[in-house]
């Protein structure tokens, strides 16, 4: 995509979201945030990343709300699980 001076380019605010301050490994750890399907076909489909802003702050807001149930509840265990991925190959396969 070549930018131009008839690109509209998000604004800030458009693009500020609580950040998931989180390993690879971690991220990796939970699946379900990979399984949202809106965010998913309109990157694959529209191939503009501007016009899936609103479906990407929603995946950033269902994987906060999974890691702080996760850390309430069964953070020790998560954590096992993430650093096995991490550990047992370079790609964290979960093979």
């Amino acid at each position: 995509m070549v930018i131009t001076n008839e690109v509209k380019l998000p604004t800030e605010e458009e693009l500020t979201v609580q950040e998931l301050n989180l390993s690879t490994a971690a991220l990796r750890a939970e699946p379900f945030i990979w399984e949202k399907p809106e965010f998913m076909l309109c990157r694959k489909e529209l191939d503009d990343p501007r016009a899936c802003l609103n479906e990407g702050k929603a995946v950033t807001s269902c994987a906060l709300n999974f890691f702080r149930k996760v850390k309430r509840s069964c953070y020790e265990e998560f954590m096992q699980y993430a650093t096995c991925l991490d550990k047992s190959s370079g790609t964290m396969s979960f093979n």
